[in-house]
């Protein structure tokens, strides 16, 4: 019986081959749409070169340390000549004119007192240097945040090149004290030694003079000597603390290199376990699950899932026969969309069959979730279609992390099929996750609606004995 029912539906489709090429078309959908929406998008961060933005340079140069500090100037150059972003030197009139009009995504303007700013940081008034960004996120907000990122890059990179300026002045002061405190301490040692030579000088004079018995001389000879002795002991003790800093100091090395670790002590080491080449790689779960929900739609509207072409007795002879033509429809659809990923997108994958077992039951679950709500519930399942399409959009994850999204939509989450599927296309494409959960979810769902076309087809027999073939 269920092979008379399927041989009606294929002669059907022999007779009407307009509803093959129909079919056909209908299978190509999802990999039309991903092809277009992935290539649209495919490395997008890979052009940022291109986002065009101005920098505006008011800067005045200034000497300072018997240096001259040209910074607006170096970073005007360093901005023009980078990969980064379109920068372009404009004047002020000329870059906010073009920003007003969408023509420029951004404007850093650095202001004349930018090096003077720099040069006090060591003063005893010291000046905070300014940078002044303009946006326009109005005219495109992803635009806006990858420019944001940069006012943060800039500001850092010009942070470092100020602290390891002045670092340098320090560790170069420090070097010079280092040498001063040096030759004070071989002066200090030339002291105590003249200092000794002096003392014992005094010794035989004081020698001399109590021979002669002069009291009042040898008084004031033996408090020279004592005098001598302290000062002795003092330029000794000076040497010493004068050797010891200046040892402690020379032990600082003051070379470029260290001035430019100390602007910079800390390097970042990341390592991203699931790592996604590009913006299409990344976007490819959801924009496949779409495509396959789209192509679901498409085929739900030009294929009619109740009508047969023999007189059916039982539910499940009626099922095979239309599941038989839309789970072939699935296959195609899912081979096409598969070989467009992966020669004309280029998609890499982490499993290739997991990624085209994942793509064949997203088919299979959207067809028969799309088939069970226009069967059970006519007219209001075709609305119901688009809402559900809409909720999944919102809510299943493939934009926005579950923290991100709204509380509305994380309570829509695990109720939605696309949530599931979406799991299991990035462990194909990028994490390689074992996820039994999701499988069992998405196979289970595909059982349930299916059970219940059969269930409603049971009931049509049930309450309505087919007569005819115009059903």
């Amino acid at each position: 019986m269920v092979l008379n029912m399927l041989a009606s539906e294929w002669r059907f489709l022999r007779q009407h081959k307009m509803m093959v090429v129909v079919l056909l078309m209908i299978a190509i959908i999802p990999a039309i749409y991903c092809y277009l929406y992935l290539s649209s998008m495919w490395n997008t961060y890979g052009h940022v070169d291109n986002i065009p933005v101005a920098v505006v340079n008011h800067d005045r140069p200034v000497t300072t340390n018997g240096r001259r500090l040209t910074l607006g100037q170096t970073l005007t150059h360093q901005l023009t000549h980078s990969a980064s972003l379109d920068f372009k030197a404009l004047s002020e009139t000329t870059a906010h004119r073009r920003l007003k009009r969408g023509q420029l995504y951004m404007v850093l303007t650095i202001p004349k007192d930018f090096s003077k700013n720099a040069a006090t940081l060591l003063t005893r008034r010291p000046q905070t240097l300014r940078l002044h960004y303009d946006l326009n996120s109005g005219t495109n907000f992803i635009v806006s945040k990858i420019t944001t990122g940069m006012t943060t890059s800039i500001t850092a990179k010009i942070n470092r090149a100020v602290t390891q300026t002045d670092t340098q002045v320090l560790l170069n002061t420090l070097h010079k004290t280092a040498s001063g405190m040096q030759t004070a301490a071989d002066g200090s040692q030339q002291l105590a030694l003249g200092g000794t030579a002096l003392t014992a000088g005094t010794s035989k004079l004081q020698q001399a003079i109590a021979s002669a018995n002069n009291t009042a001389l040898t008084t004031g000879v033996t408090a020279i000597q004592s005098g001598l002795s302290r000062l002795t002991i003092g330029a000794e003790a000076s040497q010493r603390s004068l050797a010891q800093g200046s040892h402690q100091l020379q032990a600082i090395h003051t070379q470029s290199a260290n001035a430019a670790a100390i602007a910079k002590p800390v390097t970042a080491d990341t390592h991203d376990i699931a790592s996604v080449p590009n913006n299409g790689t990344g976007m490819a779960p959801f924009a496949i699950a779409i495509g396959l929900y789209v192509g679901g739609i498409a085929l739900g509207t030009m294929y009619d899932g109740r009508r047969t072409y023999r007189q059916p007795t039982l539910a499940i002879t009626w099922w095979g026969s239309k599941a038989a033509v839309i789970g072939g429809v699935a296959v195609i659809q899912s081979l096409l969309l598969y070989g467009t990923l992966r020669q004309m997108n280029g998609l890499t994958v982490r499993s290739r069959l997991g990624l085209f077992a994942t793509i064949l039951i997203g088919s299979l679950l959207f067809l028969s979730l799309i088939f069970c709500l226009r069967l059970l519930l006519g007219g209001f399942g075709t609305w119901l279609i688009s809402i559900v399409l809409v909720a999944q959009l919102a809510s299943s994850g493939g934009l926005y992390p579950l923290p991100l999204i709204s509380p509305v939509a994380k309570f829509l989450n695990p109720w939605l099929p696309m949530t599931y599927l979406i799991q299991l296309l990035r462990s194909a494409i990028s994490t390689n996750l074992n996820l039994p959960g999701a499988w069992i979810m998405t196979i289970a769902m595909t059982i349930g609606f299916n059970l219940l076309i059969i269930l409603k087809f049971h009931l049509v027999l049930k309450r309505h004995p087919l007569t005819d073939q115009t059903l």
